[in-house]
């Protein structure tokens, strides 16, 4: 099992490899997670960077890459990010990867062949079923779909086919109770993780939707937010966050106990402006969406950069204020590229696959995308935000 350990009290804005030594300042509970597992989240990195530097569409090719199966585990904001998505090009539309390969049933054929829609949830609404602004989505046991119904303060829970199980939540600030939630994870054992947008803070409830503990106010100290948005959270329990405001990333654990953080405002290569989703893969590789600096980049766990991919642009590869961030079990990066209204679809080595969408109220078109999630069976789900809807592709 890869190890999660974290440096306190120190920004990583350096690549990969140019760090302190091992063991350099970290905090008590690092150094046991270190002691315990020893160096093989470094050794992971190694084979992620070796398998990055050839691409080949192969399936065993692409396994050799590192990248393992997982194991079965009342009010309407008007954001700065509603405001700058008025700025895109809603006209222009996704130029389609040529050359399609039609055989097999790869992860990467798959991908190809995405565009058609399948079914959508919701339409405008406060009854069960339908959303006000859709933020984050989530993958929930048995691939159940977990909506963070924004401006409705409640999650919405339906199962594999768009079926209404069960919603929880209203509006204010007391226990189990939301201001504008916005992005949302479930952990191995079903709780809900949820970003309490407004309330800067963190709620955590069980399966059923009962409130068993938050954590976190508003500040820019260690465990502190400014209006905290994606959120997930990974195989060991560790819980991340994208604490937007504060233009970083911040890791707990399952308790709520601060862990680490990384990033500070600005553009360079491990810096942020409005990181809004994060997403890990089960090779430990965090992938970030650094909204206002049109591109993705990806961490190690101690908050290193592996890798950063795209520029402000239309063309396949670029973005335009890149919102929802996904990774399924074979390494492939999903990306809401919000801006540009169209899902974008990359490689495990960050190099671009397909793209499809565009701006509009039909089917498989959007306006203004926020999360976005991908469920075991390769279903992509999507929070078209001002459709007030859910696309499932």
């Amino acid at each position: 099992m890869e190890t999660y350990y974290f440096l306190r009290q120190r920004v990583f804005t350096v690549l990969a490899g140019t760090g302190e030594k091992d063991g350099a300042a970290l905090s008590s509970w690092a150094r046991y997670l270190k002691n315990k597992y020893g160096n093989r989240g470094k050794e992971n990195a190694a084979k992620d960077n070796a398998a990055a530097s050839s691409a080949s569409s192969s399936s065993s090719r692409r396994l050799s890459l590192g990248l393992p199966l997982r194991s079965n585990s009342t009010h309407v904001d008007s954001s700065d990010d509603d405001q700058k998505n008025m700025h895109s090009s809603p006209t222009s539309h996704t130029i389609i990867e040529a050359g399609m390969q039609g055989v097999g049933s790869t992860p990467r054929v798959q991908y190809l062949q995405k565009r058609q829609l399948l079914f959508k949830i919701g339409g405008r609404g406060s009854e069960p079923g339908y959303f006000t602004w859709p933020r984050g989505v989530a993958v929930g046991p048995d691939n159940l779909i977990v909506v963070a119904d924004s401006s409705n303060h409640r999650i919405q829970v339906f199962d594999n086919s768009g079926k209404i199980l069960k919603d929880f939540g209203s509006y204010g600030n007391s226990e189990g109770e939301f201001d504008c939630l916005a992005g949302v994870a479930v952990n191995r054992i079903g709780q809900y993780i949820i970003a309490d947008r407004y309330n800067h803070r963190i709620q955590v409830l069980d399966p059923s939707g009962r409130f068993l503990r938050s954590f976190g106010s508003q500040g820019s100290s260690d465990g502190r937010f400014n209006y905290p948005w994606g959120i997930t959270t990974d195989a060991l329990g560790f819980i991340y966050v994208c604490d937007k405001e504060n233009h970083r990333i911040q890791v707990f654990q399952s308790d709520g106990t601060f862990v680490g953080k990384f990033g500070s405002n600005g553009n360079k290569i491990g810096q942020l402006e409005h990181p809004h989703y994060i997403a890990v893969s089960n090779t430990n590789r965090v992938i970030v969406s650094d909204c206002n600096n049109h591109r993705i980049q990806i961490f190690d766990v101690n908050g290193r950069v592996i890798s950063s991919f795209g520029t402000e642009g239309s063309e396949n590869g670029q973005f335009k204020f890149p919102k929802g961030v996904a990774v399924d079990d074979q390494g492939y990066i999903l990306v809401a590229d919000s801006g540009n209204n169209r899902i974008q679809i990359f490689h495990p080595d960050s190099t671009f696959l397909r793209a499809f969408g565009c701006w509009g109220c039909g089917d498989g078109e959007f306006k203004g995308l926020e999360g976005i999630a991908v469920m075991s069976n390769g279903n992509i789900l999507v929070c078209d935000r001002e459709n007030h809807r859910v696309q499932v592709f």
